[in-house]
């Protein structure tokens, strides 16, 4: 049995609701929850599979059509969101032109959300809903032993299959995985130098993950109130160990909030400073799940930016969107980290259902007041059956399921929906673009960009993004 785990080429992606200036030239981010299944079935079954990330590798369908027919993979498995399903489909359509047999299975975020309407596509043949790493591996056993008329397909819980053209989905797999027991991630698998990103502090980037879920309850958010759940602190040093090791010096922790839990990161702190590993990171953080003690050990051991979703400065707002913040604990919170000589990043949220043109210009400005490293301010968005989304629909302001539709049949021409009533979506395109240009274009902020540059290529990117993000329409 040849299994193929690929990133499909960027073809016809949707739209997100980040500005193209900040989403183009950014760099790279490794697929690590596909690493992760690949590490799975890689130590299951003792076969060694194939990896192929299309973008940073630079492989286009073509291309790729010729490697699978190269390679004769049985089954190629993909991870995607709804972003991308678009781009596994034209993929899924290449490659069974290329080998007709080959089989396609989809897993990831979109597919956790509509696992039979994925199934019913016509390319393809299995989805994994769920924690894929154990799901996906009994498949492929279970088409290794019997092929694909086997049996036991029925008793694999979340997974969804076709027998003689009739898609059935199975009760999903209620029990978490105990993550602590998991493999790491199979970057052996990868060249890991096509990976980067052009706000990073060291030479090699790369992505690290020591916890899963998040007890919050922002309503826009995919994984609200999930159970967290977190890896030793020795497991995590571990992995860094082993990432140095392959030459990598700058890891951000993928982790929604890994703070949940400050004494185990504490221990992980503390634990990379006793084996004496040189390490630069950043991470991902509430602001109410940080205080001086931690922030000491964060910076003594290597972080040096955290990512703070701020969203809004606007007190009502937060209470809509569930945040459990307030301004002033921002400032707090921003405050000690700038004490403790660490950088943030400040994720920002204009258009959220009543908000005012002025509300987003007092976001802005609140922003500048921070003084983050870096400040982005994304569309509000309902996002698939996030829990906004589903309130935005009962209250009548989303008056009909588009998400299921496209679900259903995804086109091309989809559009994504911001719904502020009081804005189109193309003013909110140009609200968003004066917010980054009267952020970015203090002087202070370009003139510290400008000492940060590491070399001619930083600077290059840098350029670049920023030209684009400066050269927006502006409505002032």
């Amino acid at each position: 049995m040849k299994i193929l785990f690929l990133v499909p080429p960027e073809t016809v992606s949707l739209e997100s609701s980040v500005p193209k200036a900040l989403e183009g030239g950014k760099g790279y981010y490794p697929k690590l929850g596909l690493m992760y299944v690949a590490a799975y079935y890689q130590r299951e079954t003792g076969h060694v599979p194939t990896f192929i990330d299309c973008p940073p590798e630079q492989v286009s369908q073509e291309a790729l059509a010729d490697r699978v027919r190269e390679l004769q993979p049985d089954v190629a498995a993909m991870s995607i969101m709804t972003f991308n399903l678009l781009d596994a489909l034209e993929t899924a359509k290449a490659l069974k032109k290329a080998k007709p047999d080959i089989k396609i299975c989809l897993g990831g975020p979109h597919v956790n959300l509509y696992p039979l309407e994925t199934l019913n596509l016509p390319e393809i043949d299995y989805v994994v809903y769920g924690e894929g790493e154990p799901i996906f591996t009994n498949l492929a056993k279970a088409l290794e032993a019997e092929g694909p008329d086997s049996p036991n397909l029925k008793n694999i819980k979340g997974l969804g299959f076709k027998q003689n053209g009739v898609a059935q989905v199975n009760e999903p797999e209620t029990d978490l995985l105990d993550i602590e027991t998991l493999p790491f991630p199979a970057r052996e698998l990868i060249d890991v130098s096509k990976y980067g990103h052009i706000i990073g502090e060291g030479s090699q980037f790369f992505t690290i993950q020591a916890t899963r879920g998040c007890p919050a309850a922002c309503t826009f958010c995919d994984i609200r109130k999930t159970t967290f759940r977190h890896r030793s602190p020795e497991s995590v040093v571990d992995e860094i160990q082993i990432a140095l090791d392959m030459g990598i010096d700058d890891l951000f922790f993928v982790d929604d909030t890994i703070t949940i839990d400050k004494k185990n990161v504490i221990a992980i702190c503390d634990l990379i400073v006793k084996r004496g590993m040189k390490i630069n990171y950043k991470i991902s953080a509430r602001v109410d799940t940080i205080n001086p003690e931690l922030l000491t050990a964060l910076k003594r051991s290597g972080c040096y930016r955290i990512h703070f979703g701020i969203e809004t400065v606007t007190l009502r707002l937060l209470k809509y969107l569930e945040k459990g913040q307030t301004a002033e604990k921002v400032e707090r919170a921003c405050k000690w980290t700038r004490e403790a000589g660490i950088g943030f990043f400040a994720y920002m949220m204009i258009g959220i259902p009543s908000e005012t043109r002025e509300e987003m210009m007092a976001t802005v400005d609140f922003a500048k007041r921070l003084k983050p490293d870096y400040a982005q301010f994304s569309i509000c968005t309902p996002y698939p059956k996030v829990e906004l989304y589903q309130r935005m629909l009962n209250d009548g302001i989303i008056p009909e399921d588009y998400w299921q539709g496209f679900a259903e049949n995804p086109s091309a021409d989809f559009k994504i929906k911001f719904w502020n009533k009081d804005f189109t979506d193309l003013e909110l395109r140009e609200l968003q673009d004066e917010c980054h240009a009267r952020y970015y274009r203090s002087p202070t902020f370009l003139l510290k960009e400008i000492q940060k540059v590491k070399s001619w290529q930083d600077f290059t990117a840098k350029a670049r993004m920023g030209a684009k993000i400066l050269t927006q329409r502006l409505r002032f």
